[in-house]
């Protein structure tokens, strides 16, 4: 490793010591405006999209010049972090495993068009094609391999050898055949990282540490475990659409190459930097470098070997982004100006953005050099609740479909492939999307004079009525597949098999015969999707490419039951003499009524009065339903509303004593305890505001179909929850809005639930 000195060198004209203390502070003069400018900047995007954190670095060596940087990390409220934390940046790691091999390349030690079995013998996955795989496939994605390996892959928490995970590949068959088409994958750069080791005889950490890390004098980032990276590594934040608390994952995937350098984002600029013509260090010569700029493919855009190359407005860009557990890099190369930016965000999928920061920082970088500052940003605009309630519904364009909806006077764009978007209104009234998985304008909604949606490719009409039954033939693969932290959940959307990848990416396989799929595009454009039965015919996995996917568990068809933590009966006689905590005064008196008295038509199904609840057990004497009259008088408003669709409100439960809040909360396993009220606080039910309930058809006297059942303490119950059928959607969606147009908010965790806007001006009670 590269003495202090020469860590140094990197140092003149961008870096000072604040006395006493050891992390440096990157605030080069030359970058004041750009600093500026991305402080600002950075400091909206994390309070608008609540980010855990930001890191940003920006390198800007001009003509016969150090290397001026700026760079900082941000917390959560902007106070500052260490510059120069590590992070896992993901798919970065590529093009250091990259780097390293034309290293190799450049000593003759490797060859890029030699078939690779000349270097790893075994390497041998099933190849109808006859094409040999090189490393110039590898590098350039264009090996066929499959985007995910039997073994070591991205949801893999064994921590498997390297050799084991590309051993594994042995048991999967190429995509495509070599060199024909592009198609990312992880293993294959694992298996880079494998030759490197094999021809070097080191392992691969050691191997890249000597041939790239040391001579860039890069002593923050590191393929290996080091301790002291470890303990300092940000963790990031998981999420997904419907809600749910995912701890992050910290284990190390099974291609090292592919996925797991720490670096910082400051290391970052200085790898990139290295890459700019007659730079001191280098490892690579401006002839080598140009070789991995060049598309593969004879493309004039896309990945050359390792890198990925476009235009951007003018200048030659290299890059690459990474995403892995909680954290999205980005790293942008102006290559012949002579610029670097990474940015790394601590929330999952949050590459967009980070793409957005960075270019920003492009172009404050670029503007300076001219002696200019860039324009204040302008950013889009929510579109307020009326607009967004006039948007929301189902709109088709041919075979492809969105869903709009309105969620806290914000319009969701959910298409039926992709991500989803907030999409907000421009100056021009252009709606945009604007949040962390989508910015800059690149989706857009234009509202026609026609009634029409343009989305700048094709044109959207919108289409009223109830989803039709989904097929049969779907039902049986409708679920969950995975691990918790990281389910595929299997819908079903339009009449069409659907997927969402890695809970935010949406996708729609294609039929090829019975329990067999393929992925046409996107994530894992070519991968064949099948699904495993069992001796009785039940789907109980699901296999991706080269992933087996177990099925998740689900409710037993009898319905969703606890095993309460002790006796029920003690449990019920403990809360029935409890005394419930003390209320504030000058509160309202109550004023329950019977919902039965209010409207004849309205139907019940008080289920504590039976034993078909989640504890299996009775507990009211009798089955009543009462509100508070205000919230009585606008639920009997929702349920004549509904006639017109031929819907009416089915009760599950209303006011709830006390007592029986506090019996649920103690028979309620720690984990489950999010779907029952605690006891301290009471519940909204408690106050006779909050109301249980689902809707029936009015013709058949029928509940409606959901995404789960009542009393379900499952995901399944989120009302966002993105599974099931377009149909049971559909009228959870009916029955959210209905509700909401009268001034009930629907609790977080379950569909059915619904709060009544009054209920903090009412006291817990406990008969």
């Amino acid at each position: 490793m590269r003495t202090t000195s020469t860590l140094f060198l990197w140092s003149l004209g961008a870096v000072s010591l604040v006395a006493c203390a050891t992390r440096a502070v990157f605030d080069a003069p030359e970058l004041t405006s750009v600093r500026d400018d991305l402080s600002a900047f950075v400091q909206r995007q994390l309070t608008e999209h609540k980010l855990p954190g930001v890191w940003i670095a920006v390198l800007d060596q001009r003509s016969g010049a150090k290397p001026a940087i700026w760079a900082r990390g941000f917390d959560a409220d902007g106070s500052p972090r260490d510059a120069e934390t590590p992070h896992r940046v993901a798919s970065i790691s590529k093009l250091f495993t990259a780097t390293c091999a034309m290293v190799l390349v450049r000593r003759g030690m490797l060859d890029l068009d030699t078939p690779i079995e000349r270097y790893l013998p075994t390497f041998a996955p099933e190849n109808p094609f006859g094409t040999k795989i090189t490393l110039r496939h590898l590098l350039g994605h264009r090996s066929g391999i499959v985007r995910e390996s039997p073994v070591g892959h991205y949801f893999d928490d064994s921590e498997p050898s390297l050799e084991r995970t590309v051993a594994s590949l042995n048991d999967t068959k190429l995509v495509f055949e070599p060199s024909t088409q592009y198609k990312y994958s992880n293993p294959a750069i694992g298996v880079v990282g494998e030759v490197i080791a094999k021809v070097t005889g080191k392992s691969f950490e050691d191997a890249v540490r000597e041939l790239v890390l040391e001579p860039l004098a890069l002593g923050g980032s590191d393929f290996a475990a080091r301790p002291d990276l470890v303990a300092r590594c940000a963790v990031g934040e998981m999420w997904t659409y419907d809600g749910r608390d995912i701890e992050t994952p910290t284990w190390r995937l099974g291609y090292t190459p592919a996925a797991e350098l720490r670096s910082s984002t400051v290391d970052l600029v200085r790898f990139a930097a290295s890459t700019f013509d007659a730079a001191d260090p280098q490892v690579l010569d401006r002839a080598t470098l140009e070789s991995m700029w060049k598309p593969q493919g004879g493309a004039q855009r896309g990945c050359g070997l390792g890198w990925f190359v476009r235009d951007f407005e003018g200048h030659r860009l290299v890059t690459h982004n990474g995403a892995i557990y909680g954290t999205a890099s980005t790293l942008l190369v102006l290559p012949d100006d002579r610029i670097a930016v990474a940015v790394i965000i601590t929330k999952d999928l949050a590459n967009d953005l980070g793409q957005q920061i960075a270019a920003r920082a492009l172009r404050a970088a670029l503007a300076t050099r001219k002696g200019r500052q860039l324009d204040p940003p302008v950013f889009p605009k929510p579109v307020g609740v009326e607009a967004a309630r006039a948007l929301a519904g189902f709109w088709r364009t041919g075979r492809d479909w969105v869903h709009l909806y309105e969620r806290d006077g914000e319009l969701v764009f959910s298409p039926n492939v992709g991500v989803e978007s907030r999409m907000r209104e421009r100056a021009d009234h252009v709606l945009v999307g604007d949040d962390v998985l989508s910015t800059g304008g690149a989706r857009r909604l234009e509202r026609l004079q026609s009634g029409e949606l343009d989305d700048g490719n094709a044109k959207y009409v919108r289409e009223d009525g109830v989803p039709g039954e989904a097929p049969d033939k779907l039902l049986p693969y409708l679920g969950e597949y995975g691990w918790p932290h990281n389910s595929w959940i299997v819908y079903e959307d339009q009449g069409e098999l659907a997927v969402l990848i890695e809970w935010l990416v949406r996708d729609i396989p294609e039929s090829t015969g019975p329990d067999a799929f393929r992925f046409p595009s996107g994530m894992y454009g070519g991968d064949a999707m099948t699904f495993e039965r069992d001796a009785q015919g039940k789907v109980v996995a699901m296999t991706v490419g080269g992933t087996r996917f177990p099925r998740r568990n689900e409710p037993d068809e009898g319905g969703f039951r606890i095993v309460p933590r002790r006796d029920m009966a003690e449990i019920l006689r403990e809360a029935s003499a409890a005394t419930p905590p003390p209320q504030p005064k000058n509160l309202r008196r109550f004023d329950l009524v019977d919902l039965a008295s209010l409207d004849s038509t309205l139907r019940f199904d008080i289920r504590y009065a039976t034993t078909n609840n989640f504890l299996g057990t009775q507990v009211y004497p009798e089955p009543v339903a009462k509100l508070q009259r205000p919230a009585a008088e606008a639920l009997v408003r929702v349920h004549r509303a509904l006639a017109a669709q031929n819907l009416g409100l089915l009760i599950f439960d209303a006011h709830r004593p006390w007592s029986v809040t506090k019996a649920f909360w103690d028979a309620t396993p720690d984990e489950l305890r999010h779907f029952v009220a605690n006891p301290v606080q009471g519940s909204r039910h408690n106050r006779g505001c909050a109301v249980d309930l689902t809707l029936f058809d009015r013709r058949t006297g029928e509940a409606v179909p959901m995404p789960s059942e009542y009393d379900e303490f499952t995901e399944r119950a989120y009302p966002a929850y993105p599974g099931g059928t377009s149909r049971a959607r559909h009228y959870r969606e009916v029955l959210r809005r209905a509700m909401e147009a009268e001034g009930f908010t629907v609790y977080e965790h379950e569909w059915w639930h619904f709060d009544y806007r009054d209920w903090k001006q009412y006291p817990i009670a406990d008969a």
